[in-house]
């Protein structure tokens, strides 16, 4: 390793939004295999009502998932714990719907990044290791209960 470089080695809690399935899923599966981490569809993970693993994992979600109520005035767990909130915006977003109002509440917290579906994942890879360089403490477990 070239002297001056770090590595990181923070395990990330990235949320990967998505409305094209396909391209969504095979993103998270190489995302998460890359940084040693589960791959969780949210569906599942919402269904179940499972804990967050407290090692790191990609949640992929479709957008309008966000749409659901998750309680009186408050974010879900797996969206309140997240590191990076990731969007690949294709041509059917419209940015209409109520997930909008959720997203842009983590662009003014500096959660979000929007990549095109297309883009590589080193792209992808270098914004996740930016918000982990950031990161000065080990993250706080998530609720007991699951999302």
């Amino acid at each position: 390793m070239r002297e001056g470089l770090t590595m990181v080695s923070a395990a990330p809690r990235l949320v990967l939004l998505g409305a094209h399935e396909g391209v969504r899923v095979v993103r998270a599966v190489r995302l998460a295999a890359h940084y040693g981490v589960p791959r969780l569809p949210a569906a599942d993970l919402l269904n179940r009502r499972q804990p967050l693993p407290p090692g790191g994992y990609v949640l992929d979600s479709a957008p309008h998932l966000l749409d659901e109520p998750s309680g009186i005035g408050s974010l879900r767990p797996a969206l309140a714990f997240a590191d990076l909130v990731v969007l690949l915006r294709g041509a059917e977003w419209t940015g209409a719907d109520e997930s909008c109002r959720v997203l842009r509440y983590y662009e003014a917290r500096g959660m979000l990044a929007a990549f095109a579906p297309q883009a590589p994942d080193g792209d992808l890879i270098v914004a996740v290791d930016a918000v982990l360089r950031g990161r000065d403490r080990d993250p706080p477990d998530g609720p007991p209960d699951g999302p």
